[in-house]
């Protein structure tokens, strides 16, 4: 699992993960993304374009990250799903928690509301 993170104007964190968000990937990559997104204290989207697959633990550490950031009061944006991925997070009712928008365009728009 790989992780990219940049900062946006506005101000908005950026991360991009590519690989398998499972119980690997997620270990992996947990603490650096709590970090860059959680701690920051700012809101954030994440690009899940090359996330070929995710798991349990990939959507818990989505859910726990979009938790301390609305305890912040801040936002977390998902965007750019794959079909089987998003499929994911519909039989999961992952909206009811965290928003998932096609587009980084339509994530950053999501965040203004």
């Amino acid at each position: 699992m790989e992780l990219t993170v940049s900062e946006l104007a506005g101000p908005v964190t950026a991360v991009s993960l590519a690989g398998r968000l499972d119980a690997p990937g997620a270990d992996a990559i947990a603490v650096r993304f709590t970090a860059a997104v959680a701690s920051a204290g700012r809101d954030a989207i994440v690009d899940l374009s090359q996330v070929s697959f995710i798991a349990s633990m990939g959507i818990r550490l989505l859910i726990s990250t979009a938790r301390a950031l609305g305890l912040k009061g801040r936002k977390l944006v998902l965007h750019g799903a794959n079909p089987m991925v998003q499929g994911v997070f519909d039989d999961a009712a992952l909206d009811q928690i965290i928003p998932s928008v096609r587009t980084a365009d339509e994530a950053l728009a999501r965040l203004a509301c």
